[in-house]
């Protein structure tokens, strides 16, 4: 497997390298992995979690943020889970780069209020969604709704009964929206998926953790250049005593980083107990490694790191918007002893 992951991600670090940043994305369809986690007989690749690694570690590398997470990731691995028809339907079109299906609720917080009324003859979704990515250009909705103990999981297919109030960018670049449900039809897909979901948002969050040790790793190298070429008093800024403090540090927060991204992707074979406590250690340490990778290399770079256009910059704000998914800091650091001690 570790041969094919390296071929992998060589071919994809050389496709994306040539391509523009908007680009990116039907680049991954041309490299046939979007359906990377879904079942062959769907027209997917059939693989694992584990084999998606390369591809993260390259999306990190070249910074390029995308949907890939949320449809190839935890779309495929909700729908796998749930099964059913309508499911499989929608597992099919994944591998369509021009199909985009957005994820809404992933974050409780953002989705509290949505609520699934059963009638007769229908279901419908009644509520309104914050910050849903790719909600305004989403040709399918798949809705978390959270009622009790249960996560019931239900799909919009018809565009027009999501109204989308508002449209922004992301500090990363990426597109989302808010989004407000008035009895809109939809069909349930599971009545309960708690435990899919579990399990999928451990899935990501090792994910997330590969592709920031990837912008940490690309940061330290770009700034150690920067270091070796800027010069100050007459010699390299890299030759000062305290900016190759601040490099090492760098460098051992991003190894730190990588480890820990390795171990939970490593971990997701484990029982519940042992993959939440991994992927919650993961969560933590990639906020507190990315913020200080991150803040030192923007000081590093000076003025011109904090430039719209500087590379620098764009990695920065990656950094920060994963930080912010999949829960904060402070909840994994709950949910880290609750499970690690148990």
């Amino acid at each position: 497997m570790e041969e094919q992951n390296t071929a992998l991600r060589d071919s994809l670090a050389a496709r994306l390298s040539r391509s523009a940043s908007e680009d990116t994305w039907a680049e991954l369809a041309k490299a046939g992995v979007l359906g990377i986690c879904v079942p062959e007989k769907l027209g997917g690749l059939g693989l694992g979690i584990r084999e998606s690694e390369p591809v993260f570690e390259v999306l990190g590398e070249l910074c390029r943020p995308t949907r890939f997470l949320e449809s190839s990731i935890i779309v495929a691995g909700l729908l796998d889970c749930v099964g059913g028809e309508e499911s499989r339907e929608l597992l099919r079109r994944l591998t369509d780069p021009d199909f985009v299906i957005a994820i809404v609720g992933l974050e409780s917080a953002t989705a509290a209020h949505l609520r699934l009324e059963r009638y007769a003859q229908r279901c419908g979704l009644s509520g309104r969604a914050a910050l849903v990515l790719e909600g305004d250009e989403a040709d399918v909705l798949l809705v978390l709704v959270r009622q009790d103990a249960r996560v019931s999981l239900a799909a919009v297919l018809d565009k027009a009964d999501g109204l989308v109030e508002h449209a922004y960018p992301t500090i990363d670049g990426r597109m989302a929206a808010d989004l407000r449900f008035n009895d809109a039809t939809c069909v349930v897909l599971a009545d309960d998926c708690s435990e899919a979901l579990s399990r999928v948002i451990d899935q990501a969050i090792a994910c997330t953790a590969i592709e920031a040790a990837a912008l940490m790793t690309r940061l330290v190298d770009d700034t150690a250049s920067f270091a070796r070429d800027r010069a100050q008093f007459g010699q390299p800024i890299g030759s000062f005593q305290v900016v190759q403090h601040r490099l090492v540090d760098m460098y051992i927060a991003a190894r730190r980083a990588g480890a820990i991204a390795r171990r939970a992707m490593a971990g997701l074979e484990h029982c519940k107990v042992q993959r939440a406590a991994l992927a919650s250690a993961a969560k933590v340490t990639i906020a507190e490694t990315g913020r200080y990778v991150g803040q030192q290399a923007v000081q590093l770079h000076g003025a011109i790191g904090t430039t719209y256009e500087h590379p620098v910059s764009r990695y920065f704000k990656r950094l920060t918007a994963v930080e912010q998914q999949l829960g904060d800091s402070d909840m994994h650091v709950k949910r880290y002893v609750a499970n690690a001690f148990v």
